[in-house]
C-alpha cells in the first residue's frame, strides 16, 4: 500500500485537487478518479465471487483468496477516495451500487462478469502501477 501511495504522490502536484491548471495535473487527476473506480469494481467483484463460491460449496483457499483480494481493493478504494476528498458516505454508496450492478449481472452470466474483470482485478492487486501506467496513457492521448 506505501508503494501506490508514493507512486500517487509522485504523480500529483499538490496542488491537483484544489485547482486544475496544467496539462499534468489534469492528467494526475484522471489517474486517481479512475484508479480509484477500477478499486471499486475489483472490490465489488470479489465480494460477488467469494459469495459465489460458498454458495458454491468450492475449496476454502479459493474463497479466502478471493475475500483477501476484496479487503486489499477496498482498502486502496477508500485511501484514493479520501485523497480526492470523497467523503465516506459517497464512498459506501459507490460501493454499494456498484455491487447491485455486479449481482445483476452474475445472476445473468457470471462468465462474462469473471472475463470482464478477473484477469484485470488481478492484476490490479498484484501490480497496480501497471494499472496507473494504463490510465496516465489514456489520460494522455484524451486530455488536452
Amino acid at each position: 500500500m506505501k508503494k501506490l501511495l508514493l507512486i500517487i504522490f509522485l504523480l500529483i502536484p499538490l496542488n491537483v485537487i484544489s485547482a486544475e491548471k496544467t496539462k499534468e495535473e489534469k492528467v494526475a487527476k484522471y489517474v486517481l478518479e479512475n484508479i480509484q473506480k477500477d478499486y471499486v469494481a475489483c472490490y465489488s467483484f470479489y465480494k460477488i465471487t467469494a459469495e459465489s463460491f460458498k454458495k458454491a460449496g468450492r475449496d476454502k483457499q479459493i474463497i479466502d483468496g478471493l475475500e483477501k483480494g476484496a479487503d486489499v481493493t477496498l482498502k486502496f478504494n477508500h485511501d484514493l477516495g479520501e485523497v480526492l476528498g470523497m467523503p465516506p458516505k459517497i464512498m459506501a454508496k459507490k460501493n454499494k451500487d456498484q455491487i447491485d450492478k455486479f449481482t445483476k449481472i452474475a445472476k445473468k452470466d457470471f462468465a462474462s462478469l469473471a472475463n470482464q474483470y478477473g484477469l484485470m482485478c488481478k492484476k490490479l492487486v498484484e501490480n497496480q502501477k501497471q494499472r496507473i501506467d494504463y490510465w496516465q496513457a489514456k489520460g494522455e492521448k484524451i486530455i488536452k
